[in-house]
């Protein structure tokens, strides 16, 4: 009996291996939510006096102290460098890696007492029920069709001349516990160019933990913060934004090397994928 629970500790704790094909698109989240349309009918901007004094409260009296005892006291993120955003007296944008389906409690708590708006997939608005509170919370949603676009940017700006921190995931998709850094576009560095507003990444890092801590937790999370990078003025609009994405492209590859060193899942490109073998499936504990 002893020897087959050895064997059984030993099983779950075996790395798992994910093959994907485009780690630009590829999504692990497994929601599944039927979309809504987010359009130019759609309300990115509330100015409604009652509704923000309604918000105020459900942030800063229920949503951060609760994202302070989960993240602090159940998960025991560690974030080194906070104060390089807390310092600055501008507005700025947060670009962090996306490894967490609740990577947006760490916005939260790298910027208080300030607020952030996440820029979230139109998912985030298309549970029945839920769809105020979210955007009460500070969700804003990229519009999947065009016709939002403008009235989407404008909300960019307004929230930015508000001096409320924008938070960005520019890998878009969740790929849990994943150690690397994937690709991204340079897309979404047009808007601290547009506003000239400074840029903080931050990426969250998965080390092996020790000791008794190991059968507590699949592994230590701590999420590293950079110092501020500005937008070079003297360059074009267009090789402005890639040189901000390259700076937090390299600072989150840099972290990665050096800090993310535990694999609780192991993802591999499908041309690695021996003959006959299958992904392990992703499962809710993924998404601690």
């Amino acid at each position: 009996m002893k020897a087959n629970r050895k064997m059984k500790t030993k099983k779950q704790k075996k790395t798992k291996i994910i093959y994907y094909t485009d780690e630009l698109n590829d999504d692990f989240a497994g929601t599944n939510i039927k979309q809504k349309k987010v359009d130019s009918n759609f309300k990115f901007i509330n100015k409604n006096i009652f509704k923000r004094m309604f918000a105020f409260l459900i942030y800063y009296v229920i949503a951060v102290p609760v994202i302070w005892f989960y993240s602090r006291c159940i998960r025991h993120v560690k974030y080194v460098n906070r104060k390089a955003v807390r310092k600055l007296k501008e507005p700025c944008f947060l670009y962090g890696n996306h490894t967490a389906a609740l990577d947006a409690y760490s916005p939260g708590l790298i910027c208080y007492p300030k607020r952030s708006k996440i820029l979230v997939s139109p998912d985030t608005v298309s549970i029945k029920g839920i769809k105020n509170i979210v955007q009460m919370l500070g969700a804003l949603p990229v519009p999947n069709d065009a016709s939002g676009m403008k009235k989407f940017v404008q909300a960019v700006e307004y929230y930015n001349k508000k001096k409320q921190i924008i938070t960005i995931y520019p890998e878009a998709h969740i790929w849990p516990f994943f150690t690397g850094v994937r690709n991204f576009k340079d897309t979404s560095f047009a808007y601290p160019v547009i506003t000239n507003s400074p840029v903080c990444a931050f990426f969250t890092a998965y080390s092996e933990p020790q000791g008794f801590m190991h059968k507590l937790r699949r592994a230590n999370v701590t999420v590293y913060v950079s110092d501020p990078i500005y937008p070079d003025t003297t360059l074009p609009r267009k090789e402005a934004q890639k040189k901000l994405r390259d700076e937090v492209y390299t600072f989150m590859k840099d972290c990665s090397e050096k800090y993310s060193t535990h694999k609780v899942i192991e993802y591999k490109h499908i041309s690695e994928k021996p003959e006959n073998a299958e992904s392990d499936k992703i499962s809710p504990d993924d998404f601690e």
